[in-house]
Order: structure tokens, then C-alpha cells, then sequence
């Protein structure tokens, strides 16, 4: 390597000297062939043959310009001494002396050209070095930091998740008033919320916080006059620091502030939250605080949270249903909403298989006066319907030999939330 290198800078001078030399040369011969009464253009206003080493000096620095004009001197004389030009050409000291001050002064000039050139050329590698670095360090950090999330949060995230803890840990408990279920609720929120520090409020009707029901981490006194909980009373919904500017986020202590609403928009407490895992601010975990908020709030609301429904349970399908679609419209969480309607004699075969095989959050209202079976499938798009039916469709062939269809069973709706509330309304409440 250090051979080919050395091999490489010797070419590279060889070259330099070679060129020096050409241009040097074409500076002698072209005024003796252009002008051979006045070859070396003394007797001008100008002297044409010191732009080949002007040239030499530009292009190669001082060393190689102030040689080349002493060569052309050289040769000069060379030429007026043997006879090849007229003998009684006088060379003009002051004339050489000027030009070749000129050569020296260009030549200067491109050594500090070169010097400049070099310099920036060195600190363009430095900062491309650095930059190289700090890339390398930003994708180390990141990677770091990602790994420090799933540390601090010992899972990750998930809404579905969430919401089956939720029907499981509190959905379950005979006595859902908010002040048994205070306790249970935090421990939820810090487990997949990532709470810290936080507070569980009572909510009166005319949207006053009251005692304190719960509270995860040390906490300082409850401030009801907040700026983040006016906030949630008067939009309703969860507020973070996201949403402040510069001076409102100085004045709230609170990092986070969650209303416990039903879908009726009764709000049963708030938790308020002064400290969250600083990883845990963002829009993900901000919608399945607010969702999971949402889901237990309709809890606490309704006593009943069967999977399958029959026709006393219509209300709280309902409810469920209405739910859905607020989610899918606040927060782009979609669900599917389908009614089928199926002869008599398949209600308990086909109610024992989607009980057998329901998802977590799927929930069915059977209406057995009108042979109508309602599902209502949370965080489900329209790929996972599809999905469902043909695994019906499918249990419908191995079991009753014959398709959904030709079995008897008519898919009278199907609807991708979100929708229109009365478009919604028409369906639920179908005969």
C-alpha cells in the first residue's frame, strides 16, 4: 500500500514538472515562430512569452512558476547567444525584473490558494468525521433508549391488552362503585399507562373534585383550580402537556389529566397525574390512557358485562356499541359492527361456537324473538371480519354441511365504524 502510494505522488510530480516544462517551452517558441523580427516581444507594450510561466505559477505554485520564468531567461539568452535570433536584442532588466516579480506574486498567490484549499478540505473531513459520529452515537442512543423503554415498561403497550385487564380485573368485581374500585383502577393505569406519581379524584355531578379515592407514588396536595383541569372539564376529554404552550405547561403541575367519562359523558373521577415514565408521552400510550379511561368509566356505569347478551341486555349493547364508535372517531380505533339474522334452529350451535371462539373484547346480542344476532368487534378492521366470517363460514361446513348462507344465516348490516350516531342508531336497534 505505501509502495503503490509513493509510486502515486512520484507520478503525480513527474507530471506537475512535465507540464511546467511544456508550458515553459510553448511560451519560447510560439512568439519565435509569430514574430521572428521581435521573438521575445520586448519591444511591445506587452511580453507574450511571460504568460507561460504567469500560467506555470497559477496552475503550480511559487517554486514551479519562479523556475519556469528563469528557464525562459535561460533559453532566451541561450537563443540571442548562439545566433538563432537577432543578436542585437537587448533583454530589459527592468522589464525581466518586473515580470518576474509578477511571476513570484502569482505564484505566492496559489501556494496561499492551495494552503486555504487544503485547510478547508481538512475541516470538511473533520466535520464529515464528526458527523459520522454523532450518526453513529444517535442510532447507539436510540437503539439504548429503546431498549431502556422496554425495561421500564416490562411489555409493550397494548391497547387490546389493556382493555381485557380491564373486563377482567374490574368487569368481574361484584360491587363496581368507584370508591371499591379505586384501588384496582391505579394499579392498572401505572401497570400500562406507566404512571408514577398520580392521584384518583372523586367527581360530584356538578363537576367538582372531592375526596381522594386512590394514589400511586408521593403526591402533593390536589389543585382543583389546575389550568390542565379546566381544561378536561371543559373539552371533556384527556389533556397532556402536549397541548400547552410554553407558559401554560410552566404553570400546571400536572403532566397528564384523565377523566374517568361513560359514554353519556358523566364523568366519575379523574386522575391526575404529576409524574409519568418520560418515554410514556406520546400519542400511543396518551390514546390508550384515554380509551382505557373510556372503557372503565362505562363499567362503573353499567352492572352488566357479559359477552353474550340477550334481549333484557339491549341497553348496555348499546352502550358498548356507542363506545366503539366515539373511539373510532376521537382516536382512529376501528371496530366492526355486524348483524346477522339466522334461522331458530342454528341460535345454539352457532351461539356455542362464537362463545367457544369469541376474541377478548368481541361481544354478541342475541335477540331470540327476532332470530337477530348482533357483534360488536373492538380494534377490528375489516381484514379481521373478513377473517371471522370465513372461520364461521367454515365451522358452518364441517358442521352443518352447507355454507353461512345456505345454512340461513343473512348478514343484514355490516357496519366500519366510526358512523354517523343516527346511522348507528338504526342498526343497533334493528328487529
Amino acid at each position: 500500500m505505501i509502495k503503490k502510494l509513493r509510486q502515486r505522488a512520484f507520478g503525480m510530480t513527474y507530471r506537475i514538472w512535465a507540464e511546467s516544462g511544456f508550458f515553459t517551452l510553448l511560451a519560447l517558441v510560439i512568439p519565435l515562430v509569430l514574430n521572428p523580427q521581435d521573438p521575445f516581444s520586448y519591444e511591445a507594450e506587452f511580453v507574450w512569452s511571460m504568460l507561460g510561466p504567469v500560467l506555470v505559477a497559477l496552475r503550480y505554485g511559487f517554486t514551479k512558476g519562479l523556475v519556469s520564468v528563469l528557464v525562459l531567461l535561460f533559453l532566451q539568452s541561450v537563443l540571442i547567444r548562439t545566433g538563432m535570433v537577432a543578436q542585437d536584442i537587448q533583454l530589459p532588466f527592468q522589464t525581466i525584473a518586473g515580470y518576474a516579480l509578477l511571476v513570484m506574486l502569482c505564484g505566492e498567490f496559489s501556494d496561499w490558494r492551495e494552503k486555504a484549499s487544503e485547510r478547508q478540505k481538512r475541516e470538511l473531513a473533520y466535520v464529515n468525521e464528526r458527523l459520522e459520529t454523532f450518526t453513529r452515537h444517535y442510532h447507539l442512543l436510540r437503539l439504548s433508549h429503546d431498549k431502556l423503554e422496554q425495561m421500564l415498561a416490562g411489555h409493550s403497550l397494548s391497547l387490546r391488552e389493556s382493555l381485557q385487564a380491564v373486563k377482567t380485573q374490574i368487569g368481574h368485581l361484584p360491587d363496581r362503585n368507584i370508591e371499591q374500585v379505586a384501588q384496582p383502577i391505579m394499579s392498572l393505569f401505572a401497570e400500562y399507562g406507566s404512571l408514577q406519581c398520580a392521584t384518583l379524584c372523586k367527581v360530584e355531578p356538578d363537576k367538582k373534585l372531592t375526596s381522594v379515592l386512590a394514589r400511586i407514588g408521593p403526591v402533593k396536595p390536589v389543585e382543583s383550580g389546575d389550568m390542565m383541569v379546566r381544561k378536561m372539564f371543559e373539552s371533556g376529554q384527556l389533556v397532556s402537556l402536549k397541548q400547552l404552550s410554553g407558559e401554560a405547561m410552566e404553570q400546571s403541575r400536572y403532566q397528564v389529566v384523565i377523566p374517568l367519562m361513560d359514554v353519556r359523558e358523566r364523568i366519575y373521577a379523574v386522575i391526575l397525574v404529576e409524574q409519568i415514565q418520560f418515554f410514556a408521552l406520546n400519542k400511543e400510550t396518551l390514546t390508550l390512557l384515554a380509551v382505557t379511561a373510556g372503557y372503565i368509566a362505562d363499567l362503573l356505569r353499567n352492572a352488566i358485562a357479559n359477552p353474550v347478551m340477550n334481549g333484557d341486555e339491549h341497553e348496555s349493547f348499546c352502550q358498548q356499541a356507542e363506545r366503539a364508535n366515539y373511539d373510532a372517531k376521537r382516536y382512529k380505533i376501528p371496530a366492526q359492527l355486524v348483524s346477522w339474522r339466522m334461522d331458530a334452529v342454528l341460535h345454539q350451535p352457532v351461539l356455542e361456537y362464537l362463545h367457544a371462539t369469541r376474541r377478548g373484547l368481541d361481544v354478541y346480542f342475541h335477540d331470540e324473538q327476532n332470530n337477530l344476532l348482533q357483534i360488536l368487534m373492538p380494534l377490528a378492521d375489516e381484514r379481521d371480519y373478513s377473517g371471522f366470517k370465513e372461520r364461521v363460514d367454515a365451522w358452518a361446513k364441517n358442521s352443518q354441511g352447507q355454507n353461512l348462507k345456505e345454512a340461513g344465516i343473512e348478514e343484514l348490516s355490516h357496519l366500519a365504524l366510526p358512523v354517523p350516531a343516527k346511522q348507528l342508531e338504526k342498526v343497533i336497534h334493528a328487529e
